[in-house]
């Protein structure tokens, strides 16, 4: 029997890479996934996949950037599910390249509405559903780069800073409540986001193998284990963290 038997997890932007490999890793041990995803295709498919594994999942489409989206994303999988106990907030988008003075605000309107607006529809609604149980765990997707800057990354970085302190605020006001809210801020990953990126010639894959310590790319399945332990019993006194997967990469200072 898995650690998360018998409980329901909602993961946003589930349908591939980051959000695939946590959702994946929440159903081997036995919870049941609501994947909302905004490519419907991609969202069917993992859901497809995640019920191969033996337990029940379904498909939401959902743009975490639209309240209306998320609230009705929220009540249908309550109502499906007859409960709610995980709320991951994966989704995600990136932009990378421009310097600050060339960041168009398209960019800038689009990061902020799915990494911080998005993640705050998501805790909120999370909050209505969970409070009333006085259960649940929320874990926010934030990255090294929401406290290590990048050149290049402002659209990135910015919303990325705002999940931690979104994070501990909400971390703080349930604690009461029993519901726990943590952050994971991954490092360098093998997803198809960052193979595009470097596709596109806007990230230089070796010079981040040379200078992660590890000197390797972490991978999704990695950070969903790290999901998977703050969402079970054995962290039941662990919430406001921002917790660290990089392969030591914001633990050496450069140079």
């Amino acid at each position: 029997m898995g650690v998360l038997e018998g409980q329901v997890a909602i993961v946003t932007g589930a349908g591939a890479g980051l959000g695939r490999g946590i959702a994946v890793e929440l159903a081997r041990e036995g919870a049941a996934v609501a994947v909302a995803e905004l490519d419907p295709e991609s969202a069917e498919s993992a859901a497809a996949e995640l019920s191969a594994l033996g337990v029940r999942s379904s498909a939401y489409p959902t743009d975490v950037a639209q309240r209306e989206q998320v609230d009705a994303t929220f009540a249908s999988v309550a109502a499906d599910f007859g409960q709610l106990d995980i709320v991951v907030n994966n989704a995600g988008i990136s932009r990378v390249g421009p310097h600050t003075q060339d960041v168009t605000d398209e960019d800038w309107h689009d990061s902020i509405a799915v990494m911080q607006t998005g993640v705050f529809y998501c805790m909120r609604a999370a909050g209505r559903h969970m409070l009333p149980r006085k259960s649940g765990s929320v874990v926010n997707i934030s990255s090294i780069r929401g406290f290590s800057p990048n050149p290049g990354r402002m659209t990135y970085c910015t919303p990325k800073a705002a999940v931690i302190m979104m994070t501990k605020v909400a971390a703080g006001e349930w604690a009461p409540e029993g519901v726990r809210v943590n952050a994971i801020c991954p490092g360098v990953l093998r997803t198809p986001m960052w193979d595009a990126d470097v596709a596109r010639g806007a990230i230089d894959e070796q010079f981040y193998l040379d200078v992660v310590p590890a000197h390797r790319l972490g991978m999704p399945s990695e950070v969903g284990r790290l999901v998977v332990y703050l969402c079970s019993d054995d962290a039941r006194y662990v919430t406001g963290s921002a917790l660290t997967i990089d392969g030591a990469l914001t633990a050496i200072p450069a140079g």
